[in-house]
């Protein structure tokens, strides 16, 4: 196989690829930074990718897609623009208009959260108000084509991922060590057939949410509907809640579960897509379609 970078010679691996994230990240930035400054609507591609929104060559504004063409059209109508209402928030008196802004867009077919994350902290941007503390920082550069070598291999490194987590041990739900670190977490029925597989930038805080409260877990939801049959029921607005002896039978089948986590560095929002879309565990919606 390929090697991920001519000074470390490190071939690419599922273990390489989170060891050198750091280093693969500043490439993807890097290479995100120097492509041409476009207009949104000159953006023809609509495919996975990351897009960087900028003013005057400064950056302002760094994103995840799955279609690049279509999140820039949602980008750049002011109803629908999650930058341009951060800029509005940021600066109530200076109404710069929508379409002064330029950008730059790079296709990636893994590592489009991280690629997010990463420039979020090390560019930095000025109106992503989320994740500010997801990654290290890091200098970018250029690393001699890291970034395209591991692109080009994606598809390898998501099914050496899959090998990887579903050979782990599946462990009790209540009973499981939760690291604080971004990651996979897939979920096993009493019959060991899976059922739910997430993803998270902070799995212990996630699956804490899980364990306890139905109002923030789509999970718990799902468990009380398409398991247990029980109805959502609505408060100022939410259909978010359960009756609370419900509720509490949504734990308890919690906890006839089994569950593994599986960190990652790098890669986390492609490998959820795949394992859903390969395994279509039944609690999931996202990605869960006939393909």
């Amino acid at each position: 196989m390929a090697f991920l970078s001519n000074n470390k010679m490190s071939k690419i691996s599922w273990d390489n690829i989170q060891r050198q994230s750091d280093e693969i990240l500043s490439d993807g930035v890097c290479k995100l930074t120097t492509r041409p400054y476009s207009d949104y609507s000159s953006v023809t591609e609509s495919t996975y990718g990351n897009y960087l929104i900028s003013l005057d060559k400064q950056p302002y504004y760094i994103g995840e897609a799955k279609e690049i063409n279509k999140r820039l059209r949602q980008q750049f109508k002011p109803a629908t623009s999650t930058f341009y209402k951060g800029l509005q928030k940021l600066q109530p008196t200076n109404r710069l208009a929508i379409d002064s802004f330029k950008v730059q867009t790079v296709l990636t077919q893994i590592g489009r959260k991280e690629i997010e994350e990463f420039g979020i902290v090390n560019l930095p941007t000025k109106l992503n108000s989320l994740q500010l503390d997801k990654r290290n920082r890091f200098e970018i550069a250029n690393h001699k084509g890291l970034w395209d070598n591991v692109q080009e291999y994606s598809s390898d490194l998501i099914k050496e991922g899959e090998e990887r987590i579903l050979n782990t041990n599946f462990i009790n739900w209540f009973y499981i060590q939760l690291p604080s670190s971004a990651g996979l977490y897939l979920v096993k029925d009493p019959e060991d057939k899976l059922i739910y597989v997430g993803e998270s930038s902070d799995i212990k805080e996630r699956l804490t949410t899980q364990s306890t409260r139905t109002y923030f877990s789509a999970l718990r939801r799902h468990v009380g509907t398409n398991v247990l049959g029980f109805n959502l029921q609505e408060r100022q607005g939410k259909k978010r809640y359960f009756a609370d002896n419900e509720d509490e039978k949504v734990t308890d089948f919690l906890r006839s579960c089994k569950v593994t986590v599986f960190p990652l560095h790098f890669g986390r929002y492609e490998f959820e897509e795949f394992l859903i879309r390969k395994h279509r565990p039944l609690l999931n919606r996202k990605e869960n379609k006939e393909h």
